[in-house]
């Protein structure tokens, strides 16, 4: 199967949680010498890597500095961001990629597939604590690589400066929705670093050289991230200066009335308020993530399927979509997107009786008190948190609220001591191969996605075989099988699929909303300000 793409756009993104100060926008119409304030949901972690665990806020930050092959657009399709096209064979083993000719890092060093080459072999190696490791288990001669066999990877190839090759060891048609479109790092900068010592480079914590159309500036805590313009970008951004700015969804809000932010997601409660904002128009976008907690199945009284049943039937999800978001937002049956879903799962409706009872099979000590863990400063997730808290408690479950912040959450995934963590975000509609990150017994913490610990063999089975099956219904039909069974074993307690939200200022054009306040932005360089 040939795909060919002309240009397309980039990723971007941005959102956090505390309050802000920092330039108010600049409204000059003359490209190039304008500024714009975006909201960010949450705080950054501080860590602008990709082979750290994914947390939302970095990962926007850094979809304005640097940008992978190809990106997901504001529709869920793949498009070519540093690739100009891409080739898959028809058994889905061999993946290439013809890169753009003449690109150049914002730093003026030339662009090259030695750079692809060299970021790929870096995500795929466990010795750069790579967070995503393990969805480069796929990848020919990885295996041969990690274990200390071969001093390269031989699925990675780049047989010329502007083409790379991707082989896989065996048919895996989803394969490029996993390992698409990380940021490609650059290899004159972090060459220089041995593989178990460059993820603490500094670098990460002030990436001023990239591939984006903006190149780093600052960082400032609570305050803002400041981004300009990168004069080397093939399609100069019409922007110079943009702020992203970390703070509460209700002050966010505020300012978007008042002109303090000019791009923000809205909390569903806010709806009117922004309606009425003379200035502001809003755009609305389903999204491909989905709000979450899991269940840390490390720890065995999480281990048993029947606890996490037991979890889903005590909340009244459709309730929580009815008043906490206003109906913005669909309950979620599993980790799949809702478009390819099978008919017939369980929706896990609000069952007491039925919760009490699986507990009770379960031998749930109803003295123990969990504690579930999120990032405060979402209305939407604030107030489940406490609906959670309370419906579990009718079933006989304590459970302890606690707050944490997001630079915090990946240590206690390191040394596995969260009970219960809610949290959003992902991108699961571009291919149903991309839960393998979240599900897979390879992909448990560190070495992807998998943060709860969850593995199932039968689930890993059905996913292997639609991922190398090359007839497309029947590849449908072992991911629905595969879909049955996560639902039925519920690997995550899944909450709802929230809906994009976001107000733009009518002096902002060529915005297009993301699905989530967390996912990432699309083309900023063709945003611009009119007068």
């Amino acid at each position: 199967m040939k795909r060919v793409f002309l240009a397309g756009a980039a990723a971007v993104a941005l959102l956090s949680a505390a309050a802000c100060t920092g330039p108010k926008s600049d409204t000059a119409s003359t490209p190039g010498k304008s500024s714009l304030n975006v909201y960010l949901y949450q705080e950054p972690a501080g860590v602008f890597s990709p082979l750290a665990p994914l947390n939302g806020a970095d990962s926007q930050v850094m979809s304005f500095v640097n940008e992978g092959l190809l990106a997901v657009d504001p529709d869920y399709k793949l498009q070519p961001r540093l690739a100009e096209s891409y080739d898959v064979s028809p058994d889905a083993t061999t993946f290439t990629f013809h890169l753009r000719k003449g690109l150049k890092w914002s730093d003026g060093q030339p662009f090259t597939s030695k750079d692809v080459l060299f970021t790929y072999t870096l995500l795929a190696n466990p010795k750069t604590t790579s967070a995503t490791a393990g969805s480069y288990a796929a990848v020919a001669g990885v295996a041969d690589f990690t274990s200390g066999k071969a001093p390269t990877i031989t699925g990675f190839s780049a047989p010329d400066d502007n083409t790379f090759v991707i082989k896989a060891a065996q048919p895996n048609f989803g394969l490029l929705a996993v390992i698409g479109y990380p940021w490609i790092l650059p290899e004159h900068v972090l060459g220089k670093d041995a593989p178990d010592a460059v993820a603490k480079d500094e670098f990460f914590r002030k990436p001023t050289v990239g591939m984006g159309p903006y190149t780093f500036v600052e960082y400032k805590t609570n305050q803002y991230v400041h981004v300009t313009a990168n004069p080397n970008y093939r399609n100069p951004a019409k922007i110079k200066d943009v702020y992203l700015k970390p703070m509460t969804s209700d002050v966010a809000t505020a300012q978007l009335g008042n002109g303090g932010i000019d791009i923000a997601s809205y909390s569903p409660t806010d709806a009117a308020t922004v309606a009425g904002f003379g200035g502001v128009a809003t755009q609305e976008k389903p999204g491909a993530g989905f709000v979450r907690i899991a269940l840390n199945q490390s720890k065995p009284y999480f281990a048993d399927a029947r606890v996490r049943q037991a979890f889903l039937y005590a909340v009244d999800r459709q309730q929580i979509v009815k008043t906490v978001l206003m109906g913005k937002a669909e309950v979620r049956l599993s980790d799949f997107a809702k478009a390819n879903e099978p008919s017939g799962l369980n929706d896990y409706a609000k069952n007491v009786a039925k919760a009490k009872q699986l507990l009770a099979e379960a031998g749930w000590d109803a003295n123990r008190t969990v504690n579930l863990q999120w990032v405060h400063g979402q209305r939407d997730r604030d107030a489940t948190a406490t609906i959670v808290q309370s419906e579990l408690a009718a079933v006989g479950v304590k459970v302890n609220l606690v707050n944490i912040q997001a630079a915090q959450i990946a240590g206690t995934y390191k040394d596995k001591s969260y009970d219960m963590t809610l949290y959003g975000g992902g991108n699961y509609a571009v291919d149903s191969s991309a839960i393998n990150v979240i599900t897979a017994c390879a992909q448990q913490y560190p070495a992807g996605g998998n943060i709860n610990f969850f593995c199932d063999n039968k689930l890993d089975q059905l996913m292997t075989q639609a991922n190398q099956t090359v007839d497309t219904a029947q590849r449908k039909a072992l991911y629905d099988q595969a879909a049955t069974e996560a639902n039925a074993q519920v690997d995550l307690m899944w909450l709802y699929n929230p809906y994009g939200l976001w107000g733009v200022s009518k002096k902002v054009q060529g915005f297009r909303a993301p699905g989530s306040q967390d996912a990432n932005f699309w083309d900023p360089a063709s945003w611009s300000i009119s007068g």
